[in-house]
């Protein structure tokens, strides 16, 4: 028979782990409960040096807002600002009429309304916007006019490349350098106006009265501001 007695229980020591040892373990183990706190948020962001982000901000802190939609302009490139033509002004031939944005292509409703003035076809670009802003109007070399809106662009094939196009729109002012003023026919096929989004451009449409019913001066400018 076994006995479990002095003689058969086996020795154990009073010597304690050494000093350096339990400092180690007791270092890992503090490092281990920090890592696993920090990890699901209990651990101060004071403890590891950093600022504690704060929980509130001021409305004084945040910069100031507003209703206008900008682009950040590429180095180089103005600030982008979308709008319809208000306005068009050419003080070199004493030109300043409200443009209307009708929602159209048929031809009536655009012939009845330019007796109102000059007209932004709805499918050219806005002000601001990559494409062409189309604006057409009347022209008469009547000496007698009732209405003066059958004059809004009289004067417009007398302007020269470099003079000046002052376009309104959204509280801005879009300002438009002539590049050419041409002649052409309607009945030209090769007499077509680009509405494709390859620069910031402006054509004005008008007739040529004295040449003829199909005959028309178009004048073709980009945009250099705005203001």
């Amino acid at each position: 028979m076994y006995r479990f007695d002095a003689m058969t229980r086996p020795e154990t020591s009073g010597k304690r782990a050494p000093a350096p040892v339990f400092a180690a373990a007791t270092i890992v183990i503090f490092f281990l409960s920090l890592s696993a706190a920090e990890s699901v948020g209990f651990v101060p962001c004071y403890v590891d040096g950093t600022e504690c982000a704060p929980e509130t901000v001021s409305l004084s802190n945040l910069p100031e807002l507003g209703t206008d939609i900008e682009v950040k302009p590429q180095s180089g490139e103005m600030p982008q600002y979308i709008a319809l033509p208000e306005r068009i002004v050419i003080s070199d031939i004493d030109l300043d009429l409200p443009v209307q944005n009708i929602e159209s292509r048929d031809i009536s409703v655009l012939y009845e309304n330019l007796k109102n003035g000059p007209i932004r076809y709805v499918d050219s670009a806005r002000l601001g916007e990559e494409g062409n802003v189309l604006i057409f109007g009347h022209s008469s070399r009547l000496p007698v006019v009732k209405n003066q809106m059958y004059k809004a662009f009289n004067r417009v094939s007398e302007l020269k490349r470099g003079d000046s196009i002052t376009v309104s729109g959204g509280g801005r002012k879009y300002i438009y350098s002539v590049v050419s003023v041409e002649r052409k026919d309607i009945e030209d096929p090769k007499s077509v106006i680009s509405l494709a989004k390859d620069g910031k451009r402006l054509t004005l449409v008008t007739c040529d009265t004295l040449t003829g019913e199909t005959a028309r001066f178009v004048l073709e400018a980009e945009l250099v501001a705005v203001l």
